[in-house]
């Protein structure tokens, strides 16, 4: 059966996404409006650590002499256009905005890509617009550091890239919650997820594979943890358009084969194979599509084996599939 998030997700955002005018020159973005009725899953707490670090909107632009994570370490710097060194502050104000976070109970947040605080992946780096590190802003690496699952807003690119990162958070989160007290809880997890590692990493996920059964008879919570900390972290790494065709595909296909499928209301979804060319719109819609049928028929599809949905439409599709305790 599939498996369930019924509790909206404490989902944190770079401020100046949220619609919020807090950019060094008073601009904003309405990142969020792509989630569309969406965003209703999410209980959304904003932060701008530029903001908590006391520059104030507008502000002099800063720029960083080295990634994020060389700054925490201590071999770079943050400087404003006139080469004054605000390290100190964007440090303060980045951990202002984490500490607002765990108060909020957020374990999840969307960062505006390449800024010098807030950037994931790219954050630039001197003066130049052009130049970019390969690695965060100074907030974005202090959260990797505390474990966060972080999505930068690249993700909006696509109907397919939100979809992914999507479906991974919610396997993330829903992994991170759950009770591992023996190797038979992990086994089980492992089971639920592996389909999606598989997809985005075959080689690391075939290692997670033999690791989990070479374990101990009686593996230790140290070693049963450390092998779900590897899962984790797996679950942040995002698929290709090829892979997601693919694995949907094959997810499809072996349902079909099964007879999981047979008497199912489809909704008049088509599921192509990967040889049939579409955009990256349809094929979301596909995945989309699937996860509905997999929610409304409690039924265990591995592109996204984990789902929200709100208690009430659980209670819906649990009393029209007979398993109403009345």
């Amino acid at each position: 059966m599939v498996e369930l998030l019924t509790a909206k997700v404490p989902l944190g955002v770079s401020a100046c996404l949220a619609d919020c005018p807090v950019r060094y020159n008073g601009k904003r973005f309405d990142a969020l409006s792509s989630l569309g009725r969406e965003r209703g899953d999410f209980s959304i707490t904003p932060v701008c650590p530029e903001c908590m670090a006391g520059f104030g909107v507008p502000r002099e632009p800063i720029h960083l002499t080295g990634s994020g994570q060389e700054v925490l370490a201590g071999t770079a710097k943050v400087e404003n256009r006139f080469g004054r060194d605000v390290t100190a502050a964007v440090i303060a104000g980045s951990q202002a905005c984490v500490e607002a976070l765990d108060r909020a109970g957020v374990r999840v947040v969307i960062l505006k890509e390449r800024s010098p605080s807030c950037g994931l992946f790219a954050a630039k780096v001197g003066r130049s617009r052009r130049r970019e590190a390969l690695g965060s802003g100074v907030f974005g690496a202090m959260l990797a550091e505390k474990g966060f699952f972080l999505i930068p807003d690249t993700a909006f690119n696509s109907p397919l890239t939100w979809w992914d990162w999507r479906r991974r958070m919610h396997a993330w989160l829903w992994l991170s919650d759950r009770p591992i007290a023996s190797n038979g809880d992990l086994t089980s997890a492992w089971h639920v997820i592996k389909f999606v590692l598989q997809e985005t990493g075959r080689a690391t996920a075939d290692e997670v594979g033999r690791a989990l059964a070479a374990l101990p008879k009686r593996a230790s919570a140290e070693e049963l943890e450390a092998l779900r900390a590897r899962m984790l972290e797996l679950l942040k790494v995002p698929t290709t358009r090829q892979r997601a065709m693919s694995y949907l595909w094959k997810t499809y296909s072996h349902a079909s084969k099964k007879g999981t499928l047979d008497g199912i209301d489809m909704h008049e979804l088509t599921v192509r194979s990967p040889e049939v060319q579409r955009n990256v719109t349809t094929i979301a819609e596909e995945m989309i599509g699937l996860e509905r049928i997999s929610f409304e028929n409690d039924l265990l599809f591995g592109t996204s084996p984990v789902i929200y949905r709100e208690s009430r439409r659980v209670r819906m599709r649990d009393e029209a599939l007979g398993k109403s305790d009345d």
